[in-house]
């Protein structure tokens, strides 16, 4: 029997160590978080729920859709590196938190929405064999959600750009992780960004009904 295959294109969220190639920085496991095995993250527990296997995680701590920030260039989602190792029938397509919320300078709204317009575009260039999914960010309770950055944008504005510019390309395909309420305290995020246990279980489910699965 074969099953379906995926990828993840992500950031800190979606890491863990020994699942992600060698030269990306990590997240998890991290002392003080209780996703302290592989089997807790939100990926590997809808590869069990749906019946999938894993093909790529291409995931970076830190990194961000435009070609920004303080890490290397190359952890931007608009390497071709990175686009390049994935592949499979499925392709999840998870960040942005970062280039609105990083303390090291977050972008400004308009070179955001030209790098994500780009990395919608090249991503349906380069894998016309999969189904391209694309997530909002989850919602971060360091801010409130209209709450705006140093450049004057909030985490509504990120969401809402993100369905935009899905919205116009044929092929891409939503998955809105920011529309799910999270509140400081519900247990959902051990640092009011990185998921926990309990988040990531959501997380799954969530990623599994915007799959279809």
């Amino acid at each position: 029997m074969t099953h379906t295959t995926f990828s993840i294109l992500g950031d800190s969220i979606s890491t863990f160590a020994g699942f992600v190639p060698a030269e990306n920085e990590l997240f998890y496991p991290k002392e003080g978080v209780d996703v302290t095995k592989v089997e807790h993250t939100w990926w590997h527990q809808l590869a069990k729920h749906c019946t999938l296997d894993l093909f790529m995680n291409e995931s970076y701590s830190g990194s961000r859709i435009s070609r920004t920030g303080l890490r290397p260039l190359s952890s931007s989602f608009l390497d071709e590196k990175r686009q390049a190792r994935l592949g499979g029938d499925l392709i999840i397509i998870f960040g942005g938190t970062n280039d609105w919320g990083q303390a090291d300078l977050p972008v400004t709204k308009q070179v955001f929405i030209q790098a994500y317009e780009e990395l919608v575009t090249s991503m349906l260039r380069q894998h016309k064999a999969g189904k391209l999914y694309f997530c909002t960010p989850l919602q971060r309770t360091d801010r409130a959600l209209d709450q705006v950055n140093i450049h004057n944008w909030s985490q509504l504005e990120l969401a809402d750009a993100i369905r935009t510019i899905v919205g116009t390309h044929k092929g891409a395909h939503l998955i809105d992780l920011a529309a799910y309420p999270i509140r400081e305290g519900d247990g959902m995020l051990a640092d009011n960004l990185h998921p926990t246990k309990q988040g990531m279980e959501v997380l799954s489910h969530l990623v599994q009904k915007g799959l279809g699965l």
